[in-house]
């Protein structure tokens, strides 16, 4: 008897060890991913699993550049032009019309985030846009080392001359759950989980 026990003791064990390690120990957690979790509202990349923003310094290649927003979000389409400049002091979105006059602001600084605008569904959580920005512009290693974490993949394909040029998916297993593809001068988002896509083209003076 005592010898299942033990057993059964050191089973448990296993469980509660691997169970903290797939969704990130917060014992384990530096000083930016624990105020990004005590201030930001987490990501459900699937039904069950939950993903928080990786820290603002994953944007190891700066961006800063006019882009042509195409978003359809199923029952809400809409087409803008922005201003988007992400780096490792965070990341902020200028919204414009054909004007050039504002009509909202994203904003994340790596301890917050926050969204001022009409133009998205109100059951899109601003987060929900800023994984997705830092999934297109992330580093790639710092990207598969945070979804790993949480027990998902994070698989890049780069194919110089080949159309797109370079394919990012986020996996739960083998299902894709989102997708990124690169263009010249265009990025297409598609969370197919999710049901939503959008397509940013940087101006073309941007080349």
């Amino acid at each position: 008897m005592k010898k299942i026990e033990l057993i059964l003791a050191f089973s448990f064990s296993l469980f509660l060890l691997f169970s903290c390690n797939s969704t990130g120990n917060p014992a384990e957690l530096s000083d930016a991913e624990a105020a990004i979790r005590r201030n930001t509202n987490p990501v459900y990349v699937t039904n069950t699993k939950k993903v928080y923003l990786l820290p603002v310094e994953s944007i190891q290649t700066p961006v800063e550049s006019y882009q042509y927003f195409e978003g359809d979000f199923g029952s809400k389409k809409f087409n803008s032009n922005l201003f988007l400049s992400a780096d490792a002091s965070g990341i902020s979105v200028l919204i414009l019309n054909e004007m050039g006059i504002e009509m909202g602001l994203l904003v994340y600084d790596g301890e917050s985030a926050s969204i001022e605008s009409t133009l998205f569904p109100k059951s899109l959580k601003c987060e929900y846009i800023l994984l997705d920005l830092q999934n297109a512009y992330a580093d790639a290693a710092a990207l598969k080392s945070h979804y790993a974490s949480y027990g998902l993949v994070f698989e890049e394909i780069v194919q110089p001359g080949v159309v797109p040029v370079k394919t990012r998916c986020i996996k739960n297993g083998k299902k894709i759950i989102e997708k990124i593809s690169y263009y010249e001068r265009k990025i297409e988002i598609e969370n197919i989980l999710r049901g939503y896509s959008y397509r940013l083209t940087a101006a073309e003076s941007e080349n």
